[in-house]
């Protein structure tokens, strides 16, 4: 057992952190046993980039709230015992990134923290199609390069090193490791002599832990007797442990503490989203109304001619559909398709648009919620329908994606038999028809975020339907109503008030018979 600062306890037993140590050192000697996750194994892996992207943890911290919130995914720990045994740290994850965390901190050591890599690796993917996700970063007792290297294979982002227990020498190591794969590690310090030896190693984010990782006592006092070291330098300082107040946030900043990362408090929290607003003195998180309008905008599809297409855009229409496949009774040609995209690209602004000015500090927000407010921001602009190519279950992803660039199409609306991954080689926004007679498990694998950008769910007057407008309505999926099967404004009156859809469909005939 090598740590810097002592080897045992003053009465000669040894420290929380060597116990700990002792038991990690076992567990991985283990893992680089085990056919499969040997670390050639990990290296043939990295090899075939088969690790999600990484993104800069000090860009993150940099760009988001002041300061910025590590939020922390702990169960348990050896200090406090269980704290949170049934978190998920999936589902935990997306609340502290939709609630203003820049990076999520996960546990991943089993025995005294009840986590696991697994944990972190579902953290990652359960905020992956977020726009402006947090970094993740491992937080664990590292000592072998291996452990790095499994930590970016499974996703993240950064790892810790803490320089209690590492030896200068393998702390350089692992340190220049972590950067060779991408992850400018948190580097943890308790005293001035670990902080002078994390300012020699060139470390950007330094974290103070008031934590004593040998005896476990908190010293809120800690970072504060640091903080001076930093002053002036480009490093990021962190205030570790302890942190349960907007208060304690306060008077970090104050002393120039760029981070805080917070565990025990988030995860007992009653309301976490609101309890992270308040660490970080943010105004209460609202939900803009991107998915479901007041007003939902207009479809019509069955669209042949351009002047079709002029007119709808004249009548305020926000969506205009085109069939594409030949085997539909109103399909248009390739080249008609054209013809009608370029009638409503002449009518858009042939100047410079200012549009609203989007930052990195953009708050974060769901996938669906992202796209639906974008798409509703260039439609305010330009006053221009989008173009929807109408695809039946019978076209190929080729043809899809060729009519796409052909006709410049602003969109493309697959059948609910189209292969989900489909939608991330398709140049342009992805529609999903999905009838709403499907049964439960079609209907919920359409709300997976990354994939489609809208939800076209079609009431054809089947009974599941009125099971569908109930579970429709409870989305945090930007849904178009489609009405071809529906007769009655009534019926489509009833409809949109359950729903609330983003947008609701009707055939051109529709359309016409209704303003007759």
């Amino acid at each position: 057992m090598s740590t810097q600062n002592g080897s045992v306890k003053s009465n000669g037993a040894p420290s929380i952190l060597q116990k700990i140590y002792a038991q990690r050192r076992q567990d991985v000697e283990q893992a680089k046993s085990t056919p499969g996750t040997t670390p050639a194994d990990l290296d043939t892996l990295l090899s075939l980039n088969l690790a999600p992207p990484v993104i800069s943890v000090v860009d993150r911290l940099k760009s988001g709230p002041k300061p910025g919130l590590m939020a922390e995914i702990k169960r348990a720990s050896p200090s406090k015992g269980d704290i949170a045994l049934t978190a998920n740290a999936a589902s935990q994850a997306l609340t502290y990134a939709l609630g203003g965390a820049s990076v999520i901190s996960v546990l991943t050591e089993p025995k005294w923290f009840k986590g696991s890599i697994l944990d972190m690796s579902l953290a990652r993917r359960a905020i992956e199609a977020l726009p402006n996700r947090p970094a993740i970063l491992r937080k664990e007792f590292i000592f072998d390069e291996y452990q790095i290297a499994e930590a970016r294979l499974h996703g993240a982002d950064t790892v810790l090193l803490i320089v209690a227990m590492l030896p200068t020498p393998q702390l350089k190591a692992l340190y220049s490791y972590s950067i060779g794969l991408g992850m400018e590690p948190l580097v943890e310090v308790n005293n001035a002599t670990e902080m002078q030896t994390a300012l020699d190693l060139g470390a950007k984010i330094i974290g103070v832990n008031n934590r004593n990782l040998h005896d476990f006592n908190v010293d809120m006092g800690t970072t504060s007797r640091l903080a001076d070291m930093t002053a002036g330098r480009d490093v990021i300082l962190c205030a570790l442990s302890g942190i349960s107040s907007s208060e304690d946030v306060r008077q970090y900043i104050d002393q120039g503490v760029g981070a805080v990362l917070v565990g025990e408090s988030l995860m007992r929290a009653t309301d976490t989203t609101a309890f992270i607003r308040e660490l970080l003195c943010l105004p209460p998180k609202t939900e803009a109304e991107t998915l479901r309008p007041a007003a939902p905008l207009g479809k019509v599809d069955g669209v042949s001619t351009p002047e079709e297409a002029l007119q709808l855009a004249k009548e305020g229409a926000g969506l205009v559909g085109v069939y594409l496949s030949p085997e539909h009774k109103q399909a248009v040609s390739l080249k008609q398709a054209s013809q009608i995209s370029l009638a409503l690209r002449q009518l858009r602004p042939n100047k410079v648009v200012e549009f609203d000015s989007v930052s990195k500090e953009t708050p974060n927000e769901s996938w669906f919620h992202a796209h639906a407010r974008r798409t509703a921001s260039v439609l305010n602009v330009t006053s221009v329908p989008l173009l929807v190519g109408i695809f039946s279950s019978d076209s190929s992803l080729d043809n899809i994606v060729h009519a796409a660039h052909c006709a410049q199409l602003d969109a493309v609306q697959l059948s609910a038999s189209a292969p989900l991954h489909w939608a991330s080689h398709i140049p342009c926004l992805v529609i999903r028809s999905v009838p709403a007679s499907a049964n439960l498990r079609e209907l919920q694998q359409v709300q997976k975020p990354g994939l489609h950008h809208f939800v076209q769910v079609e009431f054809d007057g089947e009974p599941g339907a009125v099971n569908a407008q109930a579970l429709v309505g409870q989305w945090g999926v930007p849904v178009i109503l489609g009405t071809k099967g529906v007769i009655g404004e009534s019926q489509i009156a009833a409809l949109t008030e359950g729903t609330r859809p983003w947008a609701v469909c009707m055939s051109i005939e529709g359309y016409k018979s209704a303003k007759a």
